[in-house]
């Protein structure tokens, strides 16, 4: 008797594994099985092949019912069938298979011969690529059945096609012809994967066995637990990216609350295993040195900037006051793999905010210049309570701790790994410092420091309620752009200072800043506007996003256009910006930049996305986050199409897929680059998506003119971060 399968190595003996794979493809087969016959008796219903041959009709249904029939006993009864003869099984329904197979492409034939490549014939042809893309994954362990499953389903439709003699049959007949040579192809590389992966995990449990039982030597256990990890975590990602992709997908509006939440929970507890298959990968690489860092240039003093801003809201949700320092000797262009200092960088911050007693953080860098071009970037992230800030000598009551968790060693294996090393000092109340520095390769210690064209030399500006920690620099930077600087505490000396500074009008503004355990600086701003002789003052309110966002704040900010909010932790050059515009341009783009600045991706403002993807399952995955986030999405198959359509209109962001063959979103990235640069135009963010998880392609997106990168498979979180980092600070 003909077999479609016959075992050949080890683990294709093994019954267990057997068992997992036909399960696998029984579980994933049911699915398919009803979506065919439904999907087949809906165009049929909708279309019009019914009424035109209606004899023909029911002889397709009826012979694609019997075959579904036939194939739904071996699928719904596995476990019995299976049980008694696991080979008989497997031979049985590839064989029912190939008829169903069969038939399906009797189906395409015939609406192929009768309607052309139109209507329901159309509809059935693009399920059918869909289908059998899903197909070729699931079969694909079993090659040789699988390239008789897609021959008989496809190439006689395509070959049909081709004879209809029309320019448009011909050109999908050799689509279908190709798309079968692809899969064909696929199915082979899958294959041979998929056994030697499970050759490769049953050759490492047998390994395990054995050294467990011989009581091998450590090194050896330590290359069996990292081979493990690598092939576990692997094994893990890829499944889990089916889940998150999907989750991502559901439309919450149709949820009740406990099913929302249920969701969010599901989201978040699969992303958290991709990050912890990524930590599991990277931890593996650090003890093993076999990672391999990224160079790429970047502005140093931009994403440490960065950084502070996207992760001031995670420390104002929790109450706690998040303020910075970036000393003047930070260089504008380092290189570096700046990759790996935001994951470091992160991992950090999310340990600091883990003690519940702290109020505050402060994060400072400093960069100490080496004799070549090489220098040092130092880092002390600290929540101790009551610190004396810019200070990084150890105090007595301090205590070096050890790194506890996976994220922390990582952390310390990247900082080594990067030439520098990470410390942590542990004092009263669980609060602590830590220590954090790196090597990094100098470019260009150049800048053009803000103000330097003096635009704001002579304006006066009154700094109420700043702290301590990070008043008097930002203080020192205005009086860098010029401005003549006071600073006051408290709302009764505020008003004393303004009515003193009014008199000799020397002030042209007022900076209040906010704690996060009160409202204070809206109570002085409400003082200020009720006195007539300060009510036409233009102020400018720090304040975070959840402060700016309450029904008062809104309500006042309408009430007073020349009152502007700055977000905190307070960025030298979005205050820069805000200042000129309010007193220099009258305000007249300020309402329209606090608009952009205060709204979220959800609110009234649709920020406008282009897409540019060729793939139309991403696609679709793809435009439907975005929508579900509140963007207007327009997508394109083609770099150059992007590059056209930008000629035209304004889009807030550009999604770039970056696996296009032959570079072609590096050519189109250069091309709009050199457009904005010829025409001086606003600079549009570019955010490369890439399928590798290789940290150097994601640096090769920023070296070759993208602002960033994310990688696939896309996480609805990840997703949005970007869109906030990019849409808002653009």
């Amino acid at each position: 008797m003909f077999h479609f399968f016959i075992p050949q190595t080890k683990v294709q003996k093994d019954r267990a594994i057997m068992r997992d794979t036909d399960a696998r493809v029984a579980k994933y087969s049911r699915r398919g099985l009803v979506l065919n016959f439904i999907v087949f008796v809906l165009c049929l219903a909708f279309g019009n092949f019914e009424q035109k041959e209606h004899n023909t009709a029911i002889v397709l249904v009826t012979g694609l019912l019997l075959v579904t029939l036939w194939r739904a006993y071996f699928l719904f009864r596995f476990d019995a069938l299976y049980a008694r003869a696991p080979a008989r099984w497997r031979n049985q329904y590839f064989l029912a298979s190939c008829i169903g197979a069969a038939w399906w492409s009797v189906i395409l034939v015939t609406l192929t011969w009768h309607l052309g490549m139109e209507n329901e014939a159309m509809v059935m042809w693009l399920y059918s690529v869909v289908f059998y893309s899903s197909v070729a994954n699931v079969f694909a362990p079993y090659r040789h059945f699988l390239i008789i499953y897609l021959a008989i389903g496809q190439i006689p439709a395509a070959i049909t096609a081709i004879l209809l003699g029309d320019a448009e049959s011909v050109l999908y007949g050799c689509i279908m012809l190709m798309f079968f040579y692809m899969l064909s192809h696929q199915g082979k590389v899958t294959c041979n994967t998929y056994w030697e992966r499970l050759e490769a995990n049953l050759a490492l449990r047998e390994r395990a066995y054995g050294l467990e039982k011989e009581r091998a030597s450590s090194q050896a256990q330590m290359e069996l637990k990292n081979e493990f990890l690598v092939n576990l975590g692997q094994e893990f990602r890829s499944s889990i990216s089916d889940v998150l992709t999907t989750l991502s997908l559901v439309d919450e509006a149709q949820l009740s609350e406990h099913h929302r939440e249920l969701l969010t929970m599901s989201t978040k507890a699969a992303g958290r295993q991709i990050d912890l298959v990524n930590n599991v990968v990277d931890f593996s690489k650090i003890t093993t040195k076999t990672l391999i860092l990224d160079a790429v240039e970047f502005d140093l003093r931009r994403v440490l900037e960065k950084f502070v801003q996207d992760y001031s809201l995670d420390a104002h949700q929790q109450g706690v006051e998040l303020f910075y320092v970036i000393d003047s000797t930070i260089p504008v262009r380092a290189k570096g793999d700046v990759a790996r200092l935001n994951q470091i960088l992160s991992t950090l911050f999310n340990y600091s905010l883990k003690n519940p007693n702290i109020e505050q953080i402060f994060i400072e860098a400093k960069f100490n210049q080496g004799q070549d071009e090489n220098g040092r970037l130092e880092i002390v992230i600290s929540n101790n309570i009551g610190m004396v800030v810019g200070s990084s000598a150890v105090t007595i009551d301090e205590t070096e701790t050890h790194m506890q968790g996976i994220g922390l060693s990582i952390c310390k294996g990247l900082t080594e790994c990067m030439g520098g090393s990470l410390h942590i000092r542990e004092g009263k109340n669980r609060t602590h410092r830590i220590f954090m520095n790196v090597d990094l390769q100098v470019i260009s210690h150049e800048e053009t420091r803000l103000g330097a064209e003096h635009k704001l030399a002579g304006k006066g500006v009154l700094l109420v309620d700043l702290p301590e920690v990070n008043g008097n620099a930002l203080a020192d930077e205005m009086k860098a752009w010029g401005m003549n600087v006071w600073i006051t505490t408290g709302q009764e000396a505020s008003v004393n200072k303004l009515n003193e500074l009014m008199l000799n009008k020397s002030v042209d503004a007022v900076l209040i800043y906010t704690r996060l355990i009160n409202m204070n600086g809206l109570a002085i701003s409400r003082e200020l506007v009720g006195k007539k002789e300060f009510a036409d003052l233009p102020q400018f309110i720090a304040m975070s996003n959840l402060q700016s966002d309450t029904p008062e704040m809104r309500l006042h900010l309408r009430q007073y256009p020349h009152i502007a909010i700055i977000e905190k932790p307070i960025i030298r050059r979005r205050l820069y910006e805000l200042v000129l515009q309010k007193l220099l341009f009258n305000g007249s783009e300020s309402a329209n930049q606090l608009s952009r600045e205060s709204d979220s991706l959800g609110n009234a403002i649709m920020p406008k996305v282009l897409l540019v993807q060729d793939h139309r399952v991403e696609q679709m995955v793809m435009s439907a986050m975005l929508k579900k986030l509140g963007c207007q999405v327009h997508i394109v198959a083609q770099g150059l199409d992007a590059v056209q359509i930008l000629e035209s209109e304004h889009f807030d962001i550009l999604l770039m897929d970056y696996d296009m063959r032959e570079q072609e979103s590096l050519i189109a990235t250069q091309k709009i680059r050199e457009r904005e640069r010829d025409l001086l135009a606003k600079h549009l963010p570019i955010i490369a998506v890439t399928s590798s998880y290789d940290d150097k392609d994601q640096s090769d997106c920023v070296a070759s003119g993208m602002d960033d990168a994310i990688a696939k498979p896309i996480r609805y979180e990840d997703l949005e971060a970007k869109l906030r980092r990019w849409i808002q600070n653009d």
